[in-house]
């Protein structure tokens, strides 16, 4: 009952992200099973940080899956995700204060200012994504030097998929202020050279942090891979935002391709 509780979860998260189905093809048993987990609870918090409308709603319902959280390190799982994620015993190895992190980093999201510019658009989703990838690189035997890499790497993802059009992760998300000023347009302008200029910084972001966290998840450089052969098209795009929607809904041939390098890299020899 639990892993068919369980799998209506991990549904969403793979709609989400439909490059992950080929990645969990390459995948140990054990292993597929606890990034599947992970990557559901992560979808779960972000989902509820950055899509519901009213703040105390969110708040509330973050603070539960806090409560559900501390309860799962205690050995108490309720929920579907928590008991498929601390079935794990690498997973239960994780110190309870860094799953609080994770959960107050969602917590902080709920102010919705806008940033000054793109360093401090990521600093204010790195307070969400640092603890993100500290525990993803504690479960994946990456190197926690990292983390500041594959942080950025997570909120690169969360800006591009943010800016598709029709996504509802656009409904708390808003361009650093001074990409408007250096256009010349009214705040909130959707044009499209606001936008490539906007994805162009975080192509080259993505660039540097791939480059920089080598040792990174096979998901995480897979999905990177993605995001930046996508970021390339919708700077040449005219229209930016619609051809980042035009993600594919399935994974493909190239997904199948990168996932078999990763997980051949990430191979310990």
């Amino acid at each position: 009952m639990a892993d068919n509780a369980f799998a209506s979860f991990e549904r969403k998260w793979l709609d989400a992200n439909p490059e992950q189905a080929a990645v969990l093809v390459f995948l140990a048993a054990a292993e597929r099973r606890r990034v599947a987990a992970f990557g559901t609870l992560i979808q779960e918090l972000a989902q509820t940080a950055f899509t519901i409308r009213e703040t105390q709603v969110a708040a509330a319902k973050l603070s539960w899956w806090q409560q559900e959280l501390q309860s799962a390190c205690a050995g108490h799982a309720r929920h579907p995700v928590t008991i498929e994620l601390f079935a794990d015993l690498r997973v239960r190895a994780i110190a309870r204060e860094k799953w609080n992190s994770i959960v107050e980093g969602a917590l902080s999201q709920l102010d919705e200012s806008s940033a000054a510019d793109f360093v401090q658009l990521l600093d204010r989703y790195g307070r969400f994504y640092d603890p993100v990838a500290a525990v993803e690189n504690e479960l994946s035997g990456t190197p926690a030097a990292l983390a500041g890499a594959v942080s950025k790497l997570w909120s690169c993802s969360h800006f591009l998929s943010a800016l598709a059009s029709g996504s509802p992760l656009a409904e708390h998300f808003a361009l650093p202020l001074d990409l408007y000023a250096r256009h010349g347009v009214a705040r909130g302008a959707a044009e499209a050279g606001v936008l490539r200029d906007f994805i162009g910084e975080v192509r080259t972001t993505l660039d540097v942090a791939l480059a920089a966290a080598p040792q990174a998840s096979v998901g995480r450089r897979v999905r990177t891979r993605s995001d930046r052969h996508l970021a390339s098209k919708a700077m040449r795009s005219t229209a930016p935002a619609e051809t980042l929607a035009r993600r594919s809904a399935r994974p493909t041939l190239r997904h199948v391709w990168w996932s078999w390098r990763e997980a051949r890299r990430h191979r310990p020899t």
